[in-house]
């Protein structure tokens, strides 16, 4: 496999990931990985390419950030940057994994800065593991990229919009494994089918985790399998909904999961939304800990559903849930 390297000081190496995103051809065929060396990268970066591994060493010591929010101005003064202009790396294409690398948005809270996204996850079959991704407000948005509204149309660099590599897939499917997410509201959000397997969902301040936007007709939208949900310690201080619906057909599955005492007794939040309660999938299973269903009986949201059919976690399973017509299982590992 061919690797390239991204460092701060090492002879002959890139300087950037952009830069070393850009080196690499769009009709290139084999996997091509790009190592990057420990440090802080203040940059903001637009991946659109296929077969492709991004590799720190570790997530304490390597880094990439910026502090673009919703609230920002371009430019030109004309208006702000809206939601889906903010994120600090911005993935499209296909079959790109990211490992040991944190990935904050330093632009701050919601009240401040406006959404702020540390990564737009747009690349089908893309993979993220033992990684750790910081912000407040829209830390994650799993979502397809597409032009955005007139009042917020989009921002990507001359080589993004011009690459071949194809973009269009339905659905887009992310798989996050050992990843620490950190976020207030609707920080995990979208319309894909993605899945999160022992990873830690951290509430910083009172807020919702989740605000799916699944399309009709899709199977699977938001999944949390044997995830781990914490809050400060102070949890009066960071009470936390476990989502609430972005669009009316939201679906959202916790399953096998620990849940902290920061969660509401509900659960769930409809966010004044009647038909979304007719419409939506929120569903738990097996679930521990002081902020499960198991642990808040007959308090839950009356829209949601608490299963016990054992035969539950195979249905949400990973294979299932990002199998699509081409089979992917990703594994846990490289």
């Amino acid at each position: 496999m061919q690797t390239i390297t991204v460092s701060k000081t090492a002879p002959g190496s890139f300087r950037t990931l952009q830069e070393a995103v850009l080196s690499i051809d769009d009709g290139h065929k084999d996997r091509i990985r790009i190592h990057i060396e420990p440090g802080i990268y203040e940059e903001k970066v637009f991946i659109r390419k296929e077969n492709i591994e991004i590799i720190g060493d570790d997530p304490e010591t390597t880094e990439i950030c910026y502090g673009d929010g919703a609230y920002r101005l371009r430019p030109d003064g004309s208006m702000t940057y809206g939601t889906f202009n903010t994120a600090v790396i911005l993935f499209a294409g296909r079959d790109i994994t990211m490992e040991n690398i944190t990935v904050r948005n330093t632009a701050g809270p919601g009240e401040i800065a406006g959404q702020a996204l540390a990564i737009y996850a747009g690349a089908d079959r893309s993979v993220f593991r033992n990684c750790r991704f910081l912000g407040y407000q829209d830390t994650i948005f799993a979502g397809y990229v597409e032009d955005f509204p007139l009042n917020h149309p989009a921002m990507h660099p001359d080589f993004f919009v011009n690459s071949e590599v194809p973009i269009g897939y339905t659905p887009i499917r992310n798989y996050f494994k050992d990843c620490y997410i950190c976020g207030d509201v609707d920080f995990i959000f979208g319309p894909n089918a993605a899945f999160f397997e022992d990873c830690e969902i951290h509430t910083e301040r009172h807020s919702f985790i989740t605000a799916a936007s699944t399309p009709i007709g899709q199977e699977y939208g938001l999944v949390f399998y044997h995830c781990n949900l914490t809050g400060r310690e102070d949890a009066e201080e960071c009470y936390t909904y476990l989502g609430r619906p972005w669009r009316d057909f939201a679906k959202t599955a916790f399953i096998c999961c620990t849940m902290g005492k920061q969660i509401y007794p509900e659960g769930w939040n409809n966010w004044d939304k009647p038909k979304a309660e007719a419409v939506c999938s929120y569903v738990e299973y097996g679930n521990e800990g002081p902020g499960a269903s198991a642990q808040n009986s007959g308090a839950r949201a009356a829209f949601s559903k608490q299963l016990d059919n054992p035969g539950i976690p195979d249905y949400f399973s990973k294979k299932n849930v990002l199998g699509g017509d081409d089979g992917w299982n990703p594994q846990g590992e490289i």
